[in-house]
């Protein structure tokens, strides 16, 4: 069996049609790959610095570049890539991290060249584990755009570009922010099938939070004392990590598949004990103009959440190269973040990996109290956790 395939079957997700087709592939049609890989390699040549104008002269005579998208809003960098770069078509695949990681997988195995840009987080290690290490996808990132990264993201698997995150979400017409203060706060009697999230077990990045919560067990029994004044006395768990997805679980959570969903049962207006929400930060982008009444939390002990940084790849054997180069310049914001590409994730709730661009009114990412987000102890253990809640749910 492919071990792209391991980590994602326990997660009981529509993966025959993948496996059926990674099953018929053999040994001599990837080292054909691999020998393809290696010369297309050295002609992309992913470690120069051409300038967008030699890019743009290049990329005309290959007339269109195809990228994977994890974000609906790849619609909005296509039409203004295509306006700033008339002669290229943007082929936009908006897809969820799971759905691209299948494809990917499936389409180099079958040796099929579709992608030449693939705009994915990590997902549970999944990314950087397997895709990257298998050689499927490569790190194209440009001198004149890394030397404006924040330095926490300088030694990174793709070319960062912003990050969201977990995070709670509360009504503000209703609560005031000193209603939820603790992770543990939503273990109360208070909130019993009052708390709205993505189920973790279709939500890669709700699995991401839950996994690093049990990673840093140690955070989450100082702030069991914290909260309740005494130690923690485990319920048949392994640790406080474990203890808190067992209580939070017992609370009886409801588990939707978007975070839409999750804006709307918080937000609404006019609610006389609206329930708390658990999704990612930046859908709190369409909170204004939605009429919702609704924000996420900053200050929650022991940390806000874990960060969920998206990256931008360059696929293996890229057919497209010239153009894939330049989009990837386009959605970072091009050397002087200005680029248009970029425009559309800096909005409130994400955080640009750069120095040099903001968003106004919203803390900057270094007044931020997150969990650092570690690839390879999510890799490693969150099949585990995603079994502990299906047992416990």
């Amino acid at each position: 069996m492919n071990k792209t395939l391991r980590k994602w079957i326990p997660a009981g997700l529509a993966l025959s049609s993948l496996l059926a087709v990674t099953a018929c592939s053999n040994d001599s049609t990837n080292e054909a790959n691999a020998e393809e890989g290696s010369s297309w390699l050295e002609e992309a040549n992913l470690d120069a610095n051409e300038t967008p104008d030699e890019l743009y002269e290049l990329a005309k005579e290959e007339g269109k570049v195809v990228v994977y998208s994890q974000s609906s809003r790849i619609k909005d960098v296509k039409a203004s890539f295509e306006k700033e770069y008339p002669g290229i078509q943007v082929d936009a695949f908006d897809l969820g991290t799971i759905e691209i990681v299948e494809k990917v997988a499936r389409e180099q195995e079958a040796g099929l060249n579709t992608a030449d840009v693939v705009f994915v987080k990590d997902g549970g290690g999944v990314v950087s584990g397997e895709l990257l290490s298998e050689g499927m996808l490569h790190k194209y990132a440009p001198d004149d755009i890394v030397e404006k990264l924040d330095e926490t993201f300088l030694d990174e698997p793709g070319l960062p570009f912003y990050f969201s995150t977990r995070a709670i979400f509360m009504n503000n017409e209703v609560y005031d922010e000193s209603t939820i203060t603790n992770w543990w706060d939503l273990t109360d009697e208070e909130w019993k099938s009052k708390i709205v999230m993505d189920d973790p077990l279709l939500s890669s990045d709700t699995l991401d939070l839950f996994t690093t919560i049990v990673q840093n067990a140690d955070d989450m029994e100082a702030a069991y004392e914290e909260k309740f004044g005494n130690a923690i006395e485990l319920d048949g768990t392994d640790n406080a990590g474990y203890e808190f997805i067992k209580q939070l679980l017992a609370n009886d959570p409801v588990f939707v598949s978007s975070g839409d969903d999750v804006v709307e049962a918080v937000g609404t207006p006019g609610q006389e004990k609206p329930p708390v929400g658990i999704t990612t930060s930046s859908k709190s982008r369409h909170i204004e103009e939605q009429g919702y009444t609704a924000e996420f939390l900053y200050d929650v002990e022991p940390k806000m959440s874990v960060a969920g940084t998206s990256y931008l790849y360059m696929a293996n054997n890229a057919e497209h190269t010239a153009a894939a180069k330049l989009l990837i310049r386009w959605m970072a914001g091009e050397a002087d973040g200005q680029g248009e590409g970029f425009r559309p994730y800096n909005v409130p709730g994400s955080w640009s990996t750069r120095t040099d661009v903001s968003v106004e009114g919203q803390r900057p990412s270094s007044d931020l109290s997150l969990w650092p987000y570690d690839g390879e102890y999510l890799y490693d253990h969150s099949n585990d956790v995603r079994n502990f809640i299906l047992a416990n749910q």
